[in-house]
C-alpha cells in the first residue's frame, strides 16, 4: 500500500490519501493503439493533479487508455470543455476559485452548454460546503467523493463506472441519432411520395372533371329526345314508345345523377366548392321537396307526411342551394330505402338558436357497422333500394360535407328492422317571426 500526503483546500494538517498497488492482473492491457478517453481533471491544487496522473496511468477501459486533460480553475475547465466536447469524465472539485466554483460549473456544462453525457465526479476535501445528498439532488452529479477517502483502488472503480455509464450513453445516443436519420429520410420519402399522390390526385380529378362534365350535355340531350319520342309517336305505337321512352329518362336521369355527385365530390375534395350564404327560409324549400317525392313515394304505395308550424316561419342563415341538395338527398334515400306500404315522416321544428329538419324512414334500418361507415366515399351499406333504385354510394358523403361546410350538424339514429331517422340542425337562425292568422 502507497501512503501519499497532500494539501487539502481548508490548508488544515495534510492528511494521508492511501492508494491501494494493484496487480497486473486487475489492469488490461492494450495490444493495439486506439483511442484514448478523454477525461478532465479540475482542481486548484497540482499535487492532486500530479496524484491522479500517477495512478490512471495505466489504467484502460475497454482496451482504450485515458488522456488526461489538466484545468486548475473552473475558468479554463470552461475553455478546455469548448476545446474538447468528447470528454467523458470529469473528475471535479467544488472549492476553487470560489467555494462553489465547481457547482457553478456543473451548471454551465448541463445548462449552457447542455452537455448531459459527460459522466461528473466531484471531489471535495471540505465536505462541510457540500453534502452529498443535497449536491446530487440538485446538480445532475454522477458521483461524489471525499479526496480524504479516495484511494487507488475506489478512483480505478469510479472510473470504470463512469467509463461504463458514459459508453452505454454514447451506445444509446448514436442509436438516437441513427434513429432519427432514418426517421428523417423516411419522412422525406413519404413527403416525396405524398407530393406524387397529390399529383396524381389532382390530375385524375381533372380528368374526372372533364369527363363527367362533357357527359352532362349528351345526357340531357337524350332525357330531351326521350321526352319528344314519348309525345310525338303515332297512337298505334304510342303505349310501346312510352314504355321505351321512360326507360331511356330513367336511365338518363340516373347518370345525370351520377355525373352530378362526382362533380360534387371533385369539387369538394378540390377546395372549389364555395358557399352562397344568406338569410332565407327553410320551410318552402322542405314543402317543394316533399311534394316532389310523394308522387314517387305513392308509386311504391308510401305514404310521405310533412309536420310543420304554419304560424312559424323560420330564418336561417346558410346557402339554400346546398340545403336544397342535403334534404333532396336524405328524402330519396328515405323513399329508396322504405318498405312499400309504410310510412315517411318528416317534420320541421324549432330547437334552440336553430331548425331542425327531422326526416324519418319505415326502412330496413342500420346496423351499428353501417353507422360506423354511414359517411365514407362509394360506402355500400347492408341495406337494400326496395323497388330496384340504384345507389352510387356517394350521397351522404356529399350531405356530410355540405353540412360541415356550413356548420350544420347531421345525426343519424336507426335500429335494425324499425327505420332510420335523419336529423339536420341548422343553427344560427337570426329570427323567428310569429304570424297569426
Amino acid at each position: 500500500m502507497t501512503h501519499i500526503n497532500i494539501i487539502n483546500d481548508d490548508n488544515s494538517e495534510d492528511e494521508p490519501l492511501l492508494f491501494m498497488e494493484e496487480s497486473d492482473e486487475t489492469i488490461a492491457t492494450s495490444t493495439e493503439p486506439q483511442d484514448a478517453w478523454p477525461v478532465l481533471v479540475v482542481d486548484d491544487d497540482r499535487y492532486i493533479h500530479q496524484i491522479t496522473d500517477i495512478v490512471l496511468g495505466r489504467f484502460e477501459f475497454q482496451q482504450r487508455p485515458l488522456l488526461i486533460l489538466n484545468a486548475y480553475s473552473a475558468a479554463e475547465a470552461k475553455q478546455l470543455l469548448l476545446e474538447n466536447s468528447n470528454i467523458a469524465v470529469i473528475l471535479l472539485d467544488v472549492v476553487m476559485e470560489t467555494h462553489d466554483a465547481g457547482l457553478r460549473l456543473v451548471e454551465y456544462i448541463r445548462e449552457e452548454l447542455d452537455n448531459h453525457l459527460v459522466q461528473i465526479v466531484l471531489r471535495t476535501g471540505q465536505p462541510g460546503y457540500a453534502p452529498e445528498l443535497e449536491v446530487i439532488q440538485r446538480y445532475e452529479i454522477n458521483d461524489y467523493a471525499n479526496k480524504t477517502e479516495l484511494t487507488a483502488h475506489k478512483l480505478f472503480a469510479v472510473m470504470t463506472g463512469s467509463l461504463r455509464a458514459y459508453s452505454n450513453l454514447m451506445m444509446l445516443e448514436n442509436f438516437r441519432q441513427q434513429l432519427e436519420e432514418k426517421v428523417r429520410l423516411r419522412t422525406k420519402e413519404l413527403e416525396e411520395k405524398n407530393a406524387q399522390l397529390l399529383l396524381l390526385n389532382q390530375e385524375k380529378n381533372e380528368l374526372l372533371s372533364i369527363a363527367a362534365h362533357d357527359l352532362k350535355n349528351p345526357l340531357s340531350n337524350i332525357q330531351l329526345y326521350a321526352e319528344e319520342i314519348e309525345q310525338d309517336s303515332p297512337p298505334d305505337t304510342r303505349s310501346r314508345a312510352n314504355h321505351f321512352s321512360r326507360l331511356i329518362q330513367h336511365n338518363a336521369r340516373q347518370m345525370f345523377q351520377l355525373v352530378k355527385n362526382l362533380l360534387d365530390v371533385n369539387r369538394i375534395e378540390s377546395g372549389h366548392l364555395s358557399l352562397s350564404m344568406d338569410l332565407f327560409h327553410i320551410q318552402p324549400i322542405l314543402t317543394a321537396l316533399v311534394n316532389q317525392y310523394r308522387t314517387r313515394a305513392q308509386t311504391k304505395k308510401i305514404q310521405l307526411c310533412f309536420e310543420y308550424d304554419e304560424n312559424v316561419h323560420l330564418l336561417t342563415y346558410a346557402d339554400g342551394n346546398k340545403v336544397h341538395q342535403i334534404l333532396d338527398n336524405l328524402l330519396s334515400n328515405a323513399v329508396k330505402y322504405t318498405l312499400p306500404e309504410h310510412e315517411i315522416s318528416v317534420r320541421l321544428y324549432e330547437q334552440g338558436l336553430g331548425v331542425v329538419c327531422e326526416i324519418a324512414d319505415q326502412g330496413q334500418g342500420l346496423s351499428a357497422e353501417d353507422q360506423r361507415k354511414l359517411y365514407g366515399k362509394f360506402t355500400r351499406l347492408t341495406p337494400r333500394p326496395t323497388g330496384q333504385e340504384s345507389s352510387s354510394g356517394l350521397g351522404l358523403f356529399i350531405v356530410k360535407k355540405l353540412v360541415d361546410m356550413m356548420e350544420a350538424e347531421i345525426e343519424c339514429e336507426s335500429q335494425l328492422g324499425k327505420g332510420t331517422c335523419f336529423r339536420v340542425y341548422f343553427p344560427q337562425v337570426c329570427l323567428a317571426i310569429h304570424h297569426r292568422h
